[in-house]
Formats: structure tokens, C-alpha cells, sequence
């Protein structure tokens, strides 16, 4: 993983926090695949009520448990000016990773839906945002300490949207979480599946799932996303 977007920290140190992130996915996706419900239920078997603030909170968990796995390997650059943009990037790949989450869940019982407790992606994004920004506002007061330069954090989170050496060297892609979510919301909002919306958009099933997935995607299909959601690429992007 590029610098940009993870502190230069020991490789070692960096197979350690991936082992850990996989423990907290083998100890929550069992967790949240406690929330499928069948898509069909025989008229003889009782109707599950539905959990919604449950399950929010069971993605809000493991949002936390996975952030603070990696962001607690961070100590030894708190007082690196770009440690409020590490976290911020840590907090889109987090997001990210719920996400993929929940699809590999579903994935795994086609036959069963999590969306049964009524939470859609207008329910899940503003949960995760919020339960991810109060943790980068904690540890970025951490980090902070008594340095007055690291206390504004609008200053110090600018960095990671402006890196032109970065963005050129993979100038064919995009990587923009955000666009994913406003993508998403646009698909629920309008109940189109992914095949759907890649059929509008001009490019496969397989695209957009990675798109969601990652939140990367290359810059020519995602002027056809932009066009497919009756907005332009800039306003996608913004």
C-alpha cells in the first residue's frame, strides 16, 4: 500500500494489522449473517420481526473494531503533520470494507436477504460515516496533543484531496468512496440492482460491484455512471 494512503510504518507491523482486520471479519461476518432472513418464508413458519437498529449497530461495531485495529499502529507517527489524513483515509477503506462485507455475507445465502430489517444504504452510509468520524476526531486529538498546528482539522485533512503526483501516476483511475456511496444511494433510491444500473451506465454488473467494493473506478466509465445518474463527473466527484 502506497504511502498516501497508510503511514511508511514496517512491513511486519503492516502484515500484522492485516492479520488482525481479518480476524475482526472472521469475528464479525458470522455476527452479521445472524441478520439474514430467507427471501421466502412458508406460510406455516412465523415471520421474523424485523432489527433494524441492530443491525446498524452490530455494522456500527464492526466499522469501530475494524478501525481501531489498524489506527492503534499508528502511535509512532501521531505527531506526523499528515496523521489526520492517514486516519481519514483509514476511515474510507474501513467504510469500504463493511461494505464488501455485507455483500460477501449475502453472497454466501443467496437465498437469504439482510435487507428483510428495512436498513438501506440511506440508513448504513450516515451510521458508518458517523460512527467513523467521531473515531477520527478521537484519535486525531490524540495525535494532536498540545501541538497547536494539528488542532484545526480541516488544515490538516486537506492533504489527501489535492496529491497530483499520486493521481498521475494512475491517471486512468478514480478513487473516490464518496462517488461509490452517492452511486449506491442513487441505485436504491430508484430499486435498481446492479445489472440494471451497468446496463444504464454502459459497462458490466462486475464494475460496479468493485466500484462499491473499492471505490475505484476508471475515468471513462465513470462518465458513463455520472450520465446514467442525470448529473456530470464533477458533480459526482465533488
Amino acid at each position: 500500500m502506497k504511502e498516501f494512503y497508510r503511514p511508511p510504518l514496517d512491513p511486519i507491523i503492516i502484515e500484522q494489522i492485516d492479520l488482525l482486520l481479518y480476524r475482526v471479519d472472521e469475528k464479525y461476518w458470522p455476527q452479521i449473517a445472524e441478520f439474514l432472513v430467507p427471501r421466502f418464508i412458508p406460510p406455516a413458519i412465523p415471520v421474523p420481526p424485523q432489527r433494524k437498529l441492530q443491525f446498524l449497530q452490530k455494522l456500527q461495531e464492526y466499522a469501530e473494531a475494524l478501525f481501531k485495529a489498524e489506527a492503534d499502529h499508528y502511535e509512532t507517527v501521531r505527531d506526523n503533520e499528515r496523521y489526520p489524513a492517514w486516519l481519514s483515509k483509514l476511515s474510507d477503506r474501513v467504510f469500504m470494507r463493511v461494505r464488501h462485507g455485507m455483500d460477501k455475507v449475502e453472497e454466501g445465502n443467496p437465498q437469504a436477504m439482510l435487507g428483510y430489517h428495512g436498513a438501506t444504504s440511506l440508513d448504513i452510509d450516515p451510521a458508518l460515516q458517523k460512527t467513523l468520524s467521531s473515531l477520527v476526531n478521537q484519535y486525531t486529538w490524540r495525535g494532536a496533543g498540545p501541538h497547536p498546528q494539528a488542532k484545526p482539522a480541516t488544515s490538516t485533512a486537506e492533504p489527501p484531496k489535492a496529491q497530483p503526483t499520486v493521481r498521475q501516476r494512475m491517471s486512468a483511475t478514480i478513487h473516490s468512496p464518496s462517488a461509490a456511496r452517492k452511486m449506491e444511494t442513487y441505485m436504491n433510491a430508484r430499486g435498481l440492482d446492479q445489472t440494471e444500473f451497468a446496463i444504464q451506465a454502459n459497462t458490466t454488473d462486475k464494475t460496479i460491484r468493485k466500484f462499491r467494493q473499492t471505490g475505484k473506478v476508471k475515468r471513462s466509465i465513470l462518465d458513463g455512471i455520472a450520465t446514467a445518474m442525470g448529473i456530470s463527473k464533477q458533480e459526482l466527484l465533488k
